[in-house]
């Protein structure tokens, strides 16, 4: 019974997942050996770069990196056009979306990012495949992305406070459920400022007696 391998979006778009969702640097490594071949073509946002430059990026952009905490990935669109092997090569594009949360906090919520991005491959069965080992369950997947053009924008998701963050019982202080925090009179401060005098700023001018103030005299000694 012959084994049918998924189609060319599904490898695609599975493995592209496990890439940056990875929770370890030794998951990412592993999954992304098992979608790019080891002389990939990579272009990034119009300029040719390395595998090991490729890499980098993604890692920066998953779950696996230092500094985040998880990710999730949404894809919005594909399409695939098999090749003269079927299933085994082809094109394939996707478009998708990733957020990623960091380890950082920014107002006591975590900071995310948002990848949104256009993935364009080449699909080819480059992998040789390995001696039968009846102890080794599972099934052989040839094929590996051998070129790349991928074009994608990384951008700061603004940060929300969580209501939970806010104390309601605060003076003052009126929580719109789904609307923006209110602030009441005791903290906008309306009230009426009076200045000493006759409107003028600071007290009245010392006035001598035989000087002129305005048009009045004053005589008293």
């Amino acid at each position: 019974m012959a084994l049918v391998l998924p189609t060319l979006t599904a490898f695609t778009s599975s493995r592209l997942t496990a890439i940056l969702t990875a929770k370890t640097a030794a998951d990412f490594n592993t999954a992304f050996d098992a979608l790019f071949a080891s002389n990939v073509n990579i272009i990034y946002n119009g300029k040719q770069v390395s595998r090991d430059q490729y890499r980098a990026q993604l890692l920066g952009q998953s779950s696996a990196a230092v500094e985040e905490r998880g990710a999730s990935v949404t894809v919005e669109g594909q399409l695939e056009v098999p090749g003269d092997k079927g299933q085994l090569s082809g094109l394939v594009g996707l478009f998708y979306t990733s957020l990623v949360d960091s380890k950082f906090l920014v107002l006591g919520a975590p900071a995310e990012s948002k990848v949104t991005s256009s993935f364009n491959a080449v699909i080819l069965d480059t992998e040789p495949r390995p001696q039968s080992n009846p102890r080794i369950r599972g099934y052989f997947d040839p094929r590996r992305i051998v070129t790349v053009n991928q074009i994608a924008t990384d951008q700061a998701v603004h940060v929300t406070i969580p209501a939970a963050s806010i104390n309601p019982s605060s003076p003052g202080v009126t929580v719109n459920p789904g609307g923006p925090i209110q602030l009441g009179p005791t903290e906008t401060n309306p009230r009426q400022e009076i200045f000493p005098g006759d409107g003028e700023f600071g007290a009245p001018p010392v006035v001598i007696a035989g000087e002129t103030i305005g048009e009045e005299t004053n005589t008293k000694a």
